[in-house]
């Protein structure tokens, strides 16, 4: 069972991402692949200095405070893995 103000919380999530429907909207598809992209989920949380060549541990700390934004994000919304989040609008693959 949920707690009413985890509820709520999910509910102004979803409302946000996704007005009145049960799927993101457009604009909320592209915030939400910019956000993937940009917080690096595709991408390993270990974070490798390019000048020590070795682990780089406030950068990788760093890395998983933006990956677990993202995760929560995802998570209030129900997205998964195999959700299909675009990850490009304008078809740069950036």
């Amino acid at each position: 069972m949920m707690l009413p103000r985890r509820r709520k919380l999910q509910n102004a999530y979803l409302a946000t991402f996704h007005g009145n429907g049960d799927q993101p909207h457009p604009a909320a598809q592209a915030v939400l692949a910019d956000l993937r992209r940009f917080c690096g989920i595709s991408r390993g949380g270990i974070v490798v200095s390019p000048i020590t060549r070795s682990v780089d541990p406030y950068a990788t700390t760093y890395r998983a405070g933006m990956r677990d934004v993202y995760l929560r994000i995802a998570e209030m919304l129900g997205v998964n893995e195999d959700t299909n989040v675009e990850t490009s609008n304008d078809g740069s693959g950036e």
